[in-house]
Order: structure tokens, then C-alpha cells, then sequence
């Protein structure tokens, strides 16, 4: 571009347009506030010290004074020219390829950086929309693990029963197995009579057949004459067979029943066919025919050696109508008679020997004379606060009961044992007591007795807590606790039985208490539970619940932690 001065030497007073680049139109930064001194410079006009114009200098065309050579000074004549000249190269300058190219690329970069954080916020909806995802999967996940829980616990409940009726097979084997080999023997002895019999036909001579008349008396008198034949005949051997019922009956019985069995054997050898009456003349039945015929033997009946009564099947019978002989074993004193398996108290007789204690160990798995040394030593007095209980075999007490041994071991002269009063139901320790006293000297053992019907449901819930109170071992009612927790596992206890359990439970040491909190807190953390208000409902009325649901379910959060 040329220079200033020669701009005004050629004279021009436009500004010629230059071939450039459509520039882009941009907004110009902001301005500070213009310093007063520039402003104040603006409008600066070099003059010389004089208006007078020397004569060493000289003016040219367009005004402008220059100076000699030599000299110092330039007088500018024109302000506002000079304004425009630099306003157009400032906009030159500004328009220029380099400037226009990076101020581009700033808008470029621009557009692609709100690109990019568009994308950021997709991407995190995208992350916050996979995190609730993941999280429902973990729900899912407990709700699982839950069932398999659940499932774990009835599979190895199907085991369990499994093996019992495993067990019951074996015992209805081996049951059929002796009453298999015991029919055969049966049959066996049904055969040998027979058997033994049949070689002892008696051999009789041929006789013509007696003249038939129709009156009795002759048919008696022809019987006589071939009962004593002339020839001799060989008797059977009787005393073979003594058991057999025909070896009972008088020898004239005897004799008349071989003769008609000749004349049988006669008249089958010489008819073939259906035998009929042979007779001439017809035989009419009148009175006097009836009335001197003779009656009509006893049919025979077979015995057998042994008493076949006891193996059939036996009607049920109630304790009460079953009565025992006098000559039976198993009276006693003053005629008093108890039933099969069912000792006498009476009879009972203490000795010295002190039983071995372990409470650990089930009585019921003892035999009889095991059990009865349970029975010697002092007998002390179960109070439940101010009522009296019962009295019984110390030995007994401490065997069955943990709490009872740990007494009577640190007060071995106590003659009374004093429980809580109203920490447990009187009727069902009651119940407790008399078993424990019975398996002294009773010949069987059983356990107490279990109705499953829901009527009975507060009563065995009160039997299972008078055993916890006692310190009874968990396996003396473990019947009671296996009905509970089938039901409760089944998902067939309702709320109001929930509600008795909690009730009667004793935290301390109470598996169906236990069984029912695991459960409900597994279906809770399932969400599988039928009436969650009523499950609230129960919580809030049981703190004890509440707490031992919180703890476990803390303990699946824990094993689902670690996993």
C-alpha cells in the first residue's frame, strides 16, 4: 500500500475500493471509557510556531506546507482526511484472511462445544436411566435369592420326610416280610394232617350189600352184622394223630363213621356216574320217620396249633372296657389292674442306686429298667409362684430339665423348686410334670400328646412354653414345633395364630417364635407377603418381632453383600 505522502501528492480525494475478501461480520469487543488525553490528541494539528509562511517552505497542490530538507517540522493541514485513511486501514486490517479464518474457527469451536455438552447430558440421562435399571435388577436379584431361600428350606423339609417315610417303608417291609414267612409256616402246618392221614387209609373187604329194609330197626341190626365181620380187619393207628379232632370222639362214633365209608367206597366202585336211589320201592317221609330218625352229626371243625386270633386285624377299643383277669401278670395289690404297657405306680420300688444326669440325653430313648432308677431318691415340690404344682422324683426333674439340674446342683438340700408365678399356663407344666413322673415306671414310652386341630392351637402353644420355662429339651415337643412351622412355611398360620405365638413366645429359647420371624422377614424382603398392613399391624404390636426382623433382615443384606 502506498504511503501517506504520496497519497496526498497524486491528489486523490476518495478512497479507491480494493479487490478484498467479503469480510464476516462480527461484533467488535466492547469499548472502555476513552482516555481523556487521547481524546484530547484527536484533534491534535501540528502548526508552525508562526501563521506567517516562511520562505524556505513551500506548498504544495493539495495545501500541504513541507518543509525544507533540513528541516525539523511537518504541518498537517487536513485533519479529517487523515481519519479516514487510518479508519480504512484499521478495517483493512481487520478484514484480512488470517483474522477472518480464526475467527471461524472460534465459531466452529463454538458450535462443537455445545455439541459436546449436549452430549454430556444425554449421556447422563442415559447413565442416571442404567443406575435405576441396575437397581431394580438388584430388587430382583433379593427377590430371588428370597425364593431360593424359601425353596432351600422346603427341599431339605422333603428331604426330611422323605427319609421318615424311608424309614416307615422299611419297618412295613420287614413287617410283611415276617408275616409272609409266618402265613408260609402256617400253610405248612395246615398240610401236614393231611399229609399224615392220607397213608393211613384202612383197607375193609368187600361185602355184598344187606338186604334194604324199610324199617330202622333192621337197617341198625344189618349195620351190627358188618361192623363184626369174620375176617380181621386192621385197625388205625390212633395215637399218631391225637391232636386230630376225629381221635376225640368215642370208638362206636368211630367205627359207624369207617362202616358208611365202606359202603361209600362200595358203591362208588361198582356205579359209574351220579349215584341215585337205588332202591326198588320208594321211601316216603312220614312222622314216625322223623321222629326216630336220628339227628344230624356235628359238623367238623379243624384247629390249629397255634392262636390265630392275635394276628388278625384288632378293633379299636378304648382304654376304659379293656379289663385284665385276676390270673393276669399284671395284677397287683388289692386286685388293681392296668392296661397292656401300663405299669403300676404301686408296684414301683425305690432302691439306693443314684441314675446317671445328663439332660442332654432323651429319656424316651432309655429302656424300662433304665427309666425306673430315675425314680429313687428325695422328691421335691414344683411351685409356680404360691401354687403348688406337683411332687415328684427329684432324679427325674434334673434328667429332663437343664434349669432343674442347675438348681438342685447348686442347692442340693433344697426340698422345692419356686418358678415365676404367670410365666407359664398351671394345666400345661401340669402336663409336663405328670409325663415326666409317668416315664418312671410306665413299660412304654410316649410323648404328650399332640391334637393339630387349629381349636387347639393356643393349648399347644402354651404346652410348647411351659417346656421352654421348665428347661425341657427342645426334642420333647419337637412334634409341637414341626406342626407350627409346616403351617407357617406352608403359608397356612393366620394372623391371629401369629398373633398367639408372639404372644407365648419365650425369646430366650423359641424355635417356632424364630421359624415365623425368618419367614416373615424373607416374604417381606421378597415382597411376596399377602397383607402388608396386616403384617405392619402385627409388627407394631410386637416390638420383639419388629427387632428380630430388622436383625435378620440385616443378616440377608450382609450375605447378599458379601456375595
Amino acid at each position: 500500500m502506498s504511503s501517506g505522502g504520496a497519497f496526498w501528492a497524486a491528489g486523490n480525494q476518495a478512497v479507491k475500493s480494493a479487490n478484498l475478501p467479503t469480510p464476516c461480520i462480527t461484533e467488535a469487543p466492547p469499548q472502555g471509557n476513552p482516555d481523556p488525553v487521547t481524546q484530547q490528541k484527536k484533534g491534535l494539528v501540528l502548526k508552525s510556531k508562526t501563521n506567517s509562511t516562511p520562505a524556505h517552505n513551500f506548498v504544495n497542490g493539495n495545501g500541504v506546507t513541507h518543509g525544507k530538507p533540513n528541516g525539523k517540522k511537518t504541518v498537517w493541514a487536513d485533519e479529517e482526511d487523515d481519519d479516514e485513511v487510518f479508519t480504512h486501514e484499521f478495517l483493512t486490517e481487520q478484514n484480512s484472511p488470517p483474522i477472518v479464518s480464526l475467527q471461524t474457527k472460534i465459531a466452529v469451536q463454538g458450535e462443537r462445544i455445545k455439541e459436546l455438552e449436549a452430549t454430556v447430558v444425554a449421556r447422563s440421562l442415559r447413565i442416571a436411566e442404567l443406575e435405576g435399571k441396575i437397581q431394580e435388577k438388584d430388587c430382583h436379584i433379593e427377590i430371588l435369592e428370597g425364593d431360593i431361600y424359601e425353596r432351600d428350606e422346603q427341599i431339605e423339609q422333603l428331604r426330611r420326610d422323605n427319609h421318615e417315610q424311608y424309614v416307615k417303608f422299611q419297618d412295613l417291609h420287614l413287617e410283611v416280610c415276617a408275616k409272609a414267612s409266618l402265613i408260609g409256616e402256617l400253610e405248612t402246618e395246615l398240610k401236614q394232617p393231611t399229609t399224615t392221614q392220607e397213608p393211613k387209609q384202612v383197607s375193609v373187604p368187600h361185602y355184598p350189600p344187606p338186604p334194604k329194609v324199610d324199617d330202622a330197626e333192621g337197617t341198625q341190626e344189618t349195620k351190627a352184622e358188618i361192623e363184626t365181620p369174620t375176617t380181621p380187619t386192621v385197625a388205625p393207628d390212633t395215637s399218631k394223630v391225637a391232636d386230630s379232632p376225629e381221635s376225640q370222639e368215642p370208638p362206636e362214633k368211630a367205627a359207624g363213621v369207617a362202616t358208611e365209608d365202606t359202603e361209600n367206597e362200595q358203591s362208588a366202585s361198582t356205579t359209574v356216574g351220579p349215584s341215585f336211589n337205588d332202591s326198588e320201592f320208594p321211601t316216603f317221609i312220614t312222622k314216625e320217620t322223623l321222629k326216630t330218625a336220628p339227628p344230624a352229626p356235628k359238623p367238623k371243625t379243624l384247629t390249629f396249633p397255634m392262636d390265630m386270633s392275635k394276628y388278625g386285624k384288632k378293633t379299636a377299643t378304648p382304654l376304659t372296657t379293656k379289663q385284665v383277669q385276676s390270673s393276669s401278670p399284671a395284677a397287683g395289690k388289692n386286685s388293681h389292674t392296668t392296661p397292656w404297657g401300663h405299669s403300676s405306680k404301686q408296684g414301683r420300688v425305690k432302691t439306693d442306686v443314684k441314675p446317671t444326669l445328663d439332660h442332654l440325653a432323651d429319656i424316651r430313648q432309655m429302656s424300662h429298667g433304665q427309666r425306673v432308677l430315675y425314680a429313687n431318691g428325695p422328691e421335691v415340690t414344683v411351685k409356680l409362684g404360691n401354687v403348688e404344682l406337683m411332687t415328684l422324683p427329684m432324679y427325674v426333674l434334673m434328667q429332663c430339665s437343664k434349669k432343674a439340674m442347675d438348681h438342685f446342683t447348686a442347692n442340693p438340700d433344697a426340698t422345692s423348686w419356686v418358678l415365676p408365678a404367670g410365666s407359664m399356663d398351671v394345666e400345661a407344666a401340669k402336663a409336663h410334670l405328670n409325663w415326666m413322673e409317668e416315664m418312671t415306671y410306665q413299660g412304654r414310652v410316649y410323648s404328650i400328646t399332640l391334637n393339630t386341630a387349629p381349636a387347639y392351637d393356643t393349648k399347644n402353644l402354651r404346652i410348647c412354653r411351659a417346656a421352654r420355662v421348665l428347661g425341657l429339651n427342645n426334642t420333647y415337643v419337637g412334634h409341637f414345633t414341626k406342626q407350627f412351622c409346616d403351617r407357617i412355611r406352608d403359608k397356612r398360620a393366620s394372623y391371629e395364630l401369629m398373633d398367639t405365638v408372639c404372644e407365648l413366645a419365650y425369646p430366650d429359647n423359641d424355635p417356632i417364635f424364630e421359624c415365623l420371624a425368618n419367614n416373615l422377614a424373607t416374604r417381606k424382603r421378597a415382597g411376596n407377603v399377602k397383607d402388608p398392613a396386616g403384617l405392619e399391624k402385627l409388627m407394631a404390636k410386637h416390638p420383639v418381632l419388629a427387632s428380630k426382623m430388622q436383625q435378620i433382615e440385616q443378616k440377608l443384606a450382609g450375605s447378599r453383600a458379601r456375595k
